[in-house]
């Protein structure tokens, strides 16, 4: 019988901060300081819970000591003196993660239905070990296929339901961090696996995920594009180096999914992306690349999108084969094999790679041996869905395209 995974049975295990002893606890190379026991409010104050993260920063100031004049030999002493500044920055775990659930239609659930722009809908998921190490079994292949002179990665993204699930219902979908590690732990010691758990957890105070939509919002898929950049030794531009671009009232697919859940549509999300600024182009081909789809004009931003379309602001869809020539002299190809979550990673990849090739699994009719060889992959990245890697059907597509 398949091995199914644990659920997690609190809040805290499902966020995923390890706590030590007197309530420290340890979040992405920072030190956090909370007390276990105080992550809910007290229901007789009122109060707050206050995540506390502690920043430590070292300055160095060397102090010259000169030698009297009166020695027959002048000599210079450098002492090192080092000052510590600790720099506190306070998270509000209530502002931030939900106070309570309840199902809607397609096993979606509801966070903070009544709590304005807190509600948010989460996806479920569900896993299976095995079928994660099918999916490690693939991309391994892959691997064997390409040999050792090209990079491959894999970058299993995280849904919303990670880190914000409301704690009554934080045991109803699987572990997605512990899925996320099957998967990883499978892998050829080959393939560099890029673990967006705890990258992405350091950020959950940020915009990183959307609420209406399934889709996470471009802020995330930046952190998640600087790990693997880390990874793949290219240079990677600083967000604020972007061109910041917004569009208003986004209410996405949850909203449909859901069943129409009317206080997802009264609360919309604001679609934030953003624009390289180094020079490219963009041609998009059709799904055989055979033909340069002209239809599809030649830019990587659809600005003009609205509504439930926001998210395909980024590449204007899944379909076709888009190819990225870059400013960047590095040499450095690589293929992104991606499903729609995917599509946030592309614009911050521009500044580091050379050419970049966009190739979606599940639209895509080439055979990815030869299309390797024909553009020259030094880099291949397998940037999709947690999901996806429990999905057999997705890995039978993957599968299927390979040679």
């Amino acid at each position: 019988m398949a091995k199914k995974r644990k659920k997690k049975k609190s809040l805290w295990d499902k966020i995923g901060i390890p706590v030590l002893a007197g309530g420290l606890v340890l979040i992405a190379g920072g030190a956090v300081f909370l007390a276990k026991d105080s992550l809910f409010p007290d229901s007789d104050s009122g109060s707050s819970t206050a995540l506390t993260k502690s920043v430590t920063a070292a300055t160095t100031a060397p102090a010259v000591t000169e030698a009297p004049a009166t020695e027959p030999e002048t000599t210079t002493t450098t002492t090192t003196t080092t000052t510590t500044t600790t720099t506190t920055t306070t998270i509000d775990l209530k502002e931030i993660l939900p106070s309570y659930g309840e199902w809607a239609k397609s096993n979606i659930v509801i966070a903070d239905r009544y709590e304005g722009d807190k509600i948010r809908a989460l996806l479920p998921f569900y896993s299976t070990d095995s079928i994660g190490q099918m999916y490690s079994g693939v991309i391994n292949d892959y691997k064997e296929m390409v040999g050792k002179d090209v990079n491959v990665y894999n970058m299993s993204i995280p849904l919303a339901s990670t880190y914000y699930m409301p704690p009554d219902m934080s045991d109803v979908f699987d572990d997605e961090a512990a899925g996320i590690k099957n998967i990883g732990s499978a892998l050829d010691a080959s393939v560099k696996n890029i673990d967006l758990y705890e990258p992405l957890l350091a950020h959950i105070s940020e915009y990183i995920y959307s609420r209406t939509d399934h889709h996470w919002q471009p802020l995330g898929a930046y952190y998640a594009a600087q790990e693997f950049a880390k990874a793949a030794g290219v240079p990677f531009a600083e967000l604020d180096s972007y061109e910041k671009c917004v569009i208003e009232d986004f209410c996405g697919t949850m909203y449909t999914f859901s069943g129409y859940v009317k206080e997802l549509k009264e609360h919309p999300d604001t679609f934030t992306y953003y624009k390289p600024k180094n020079d490219y182009t963009i041609d998009y081909y059709n799904n055989s690349f055979t033909a340069v789809d002209e239809s599809r004009g030649h830019d990587l931003f659809f600005d003009w999108v609205s509504g439930a379309g926001c998210y395909s602001a980024i590449l204007g869809g899944d379909t076709d084969i888009a190819e990225i020539k870059t400013d960047v002299h590095n040499g450095r190809v690589l293929v992104l094999i991606k499903d729609s979550y995917g599509n946030a990673l592309t614009p911050f990849f521009v500044g580091s790679f050379e050419k970049i090739y966009v190739v979606d699994f599940r639209f895509a009719e080439i055979k990815m041996k030869d299309f390797f060889e024909k553009i020259g992959a030094t880099d291949i990245l397998f940037g999709m869905s947690i999901s996806s890697g429990y999905t057999p059907g997705q890995i039978q597509s993957i599968q299927g395209i390979m040679k």
